[in-house]
């Protein structure tokens, strides 16, 4: 019984979609890339943004048009619109996000299993790992929150089992992802925090490697980034959900703390990961967003020492605060999307220049016939020439050429 996965949207619906490959291996299914051959589909929907829930419903359209499979539809889009989806998509099985707790037995029951082990598939190096779910900010912007319900998390015993056995099926690289990542343990009684996690998880035999996804600023003291510091595995790589660098843009959006708070954070961070690889998701183009509001957020990543950015034109979600404001002209909108563009590709370019002729370490993740790509722990993507066998070894890349913004060329050192 062979099966295929996709998905949209953030490294939490990753985490979900490799949990649940491991699951279905684990009881005779196979996995395939190829949907004509599968018995099955499983897709992790996504609708943080218009475009991402239109990407998702254009999916499932040519899905529904062009495959023979069965597609399990799980996830934030099945959330906004249960009853529609099924009754257009009448053959296909829709589970919302409390629901998709039950995927592997729903599918077991209409695909029983047949008892073979398959070892498993899907071996790339890295494994994303949920440990946080929910939310309990109502930014005004976010239908987040009302798609996945309350900040909650995995018990740290949980998450460190969760880690033993990715690390004996191969996996370096163990990225924690969530939600709200930096609300980890805010509802565990009693109360732990994510360098209490950390702290279990980095001496786990195995474990090379520990990234962060996404770090939210409102949780961020300096004690915790200099803690963070003496956690030798932890990844040079660190993302913020900023969203603005103009005060009264922050207040719009209910997100609370203010821009130099933000830049004190991201100095920190600076002081403690010199050589990090700092990021920060910016909404371009929010409701009521001066020129003057604008300015100031470009003058806060042109000072401050972000390596990249994130960049989400406003998208109006139904349901939200900011849904009711009066949204810019959409030739301010795209304007201001480009700026931002042409400014991250700035940023990026001059990041990676600075590793020109370095040694660093990372894990390889793709092997090719013509090539082969590492990426590394401050998390570079590298191109070096073909190799075999490296995928459960630690190695070093020397950074030889700056391609573009998304891509250098090295060779093992």
């Amino acid at each position: 019984m062979k099966f295929v996965v996709d998905y949209f949207g953030c490294r939490s619906n990753q985490a979900e979609i490799q949990e649940w490959i491991i699951e279905l291996e684990k009881l005779g299914y196979e996995l395939t890339s190829n949907p004509a051959e599968a018995d099955f589909g499983i897709l992790n929907t996504c609708s943080v943004t218009a475009r991402a829930e239109k990407d998702v419903l254009r999916f499932i359209g040519r899905a529904y048009r062009n495959t023979n499979a069965k597609w399990f539809i799980v996830g934030c889009t099945v959330a906004q619109d249960k009853s529609l989806l099924s009754r257009k998509y009448s053959q296909y099985v829709f589970l919302d996000n409390n629901e998709k707790k039950n995927l592997v037995g729903t599918v077991c029951e209409i695909f029983p299993a047949n008892g073979r082990v398959i070892y498993h598939s899907s071996f790339k190096s890295r494994i994303f790992l949920k440990v946080q779910d929910g939310c309990n900010f109502r930014c005004s912007f976010c239908l987040v929150p009302f798609l996945r319900g309350n900040a909650r998390s995995l018990t740290k015993n949980e998450a460190v089992a969760r880690v033993k056995h990715y690390t004996a099926l191969g996996y370096q690289e163990v990225v924690l992802t969530g939600i709200n990542l930096s609300a980890y343990g805010y509802d565990l009684f009693p109360r732990e925090t994510l360098l209490d996690l950390l702290a279990a998880i980095e001496p786990l035999n195995g474990v090379e490697v520990i990234r962060l996804s996404s770090l939210d600023p409102r949780f961020i003291k300096y004690h915790f980034v200099k803690e963070l510091r003496g956690f030798s595995k932890i990844a040079d790589s660190f993302h913020f959900s900023l969203q603005s660098g103009n005060d009264a843009v922050i207040r719009r959006m209910n997100r609370g703390g203010k821009s130099a708070e933000y830049q004190k954070i991201l100095t920190q961070f600076r002081k403690f990961f010199p050589d990090a690889n700092l990021g920060a998701d910016i909404i371009a183009g929010f409701p009521g967003e001066s020129e003057r509001e604008f300015r100031d957020t470009m003058a806060f990543i042109q000072s401050s020492p972000l390596n990249y950015l994130h960049i989400f034109p406003f998208s109006p979600r139904p349901g939200t605060k900011a849904a009711l404001l009066d949204t810019l002209p959409p030739e301010m909108l795209h304007a201001r999307t480009h700026e931002l563009q042409e400014l991250n590709s700035e940023l990026k370019l001059a990041y990676r220049e600075r590793f020109r002729g370095r040694i660093l370490p990372g894990i390889l993740i793709e092997e090719n016939p013509n090539y082969s790509m590492v990426i590394t722990r401050n998390f570079l993507s590298v191109r070096i020439p073909p190799v075999r066998g490296y995928k459960k070894r630690k190695l070093a890349v020397r950074i030889g050429r700056v391609v573009n913004a998304n891509l250098c060329e090295g060779e093992i050192a």
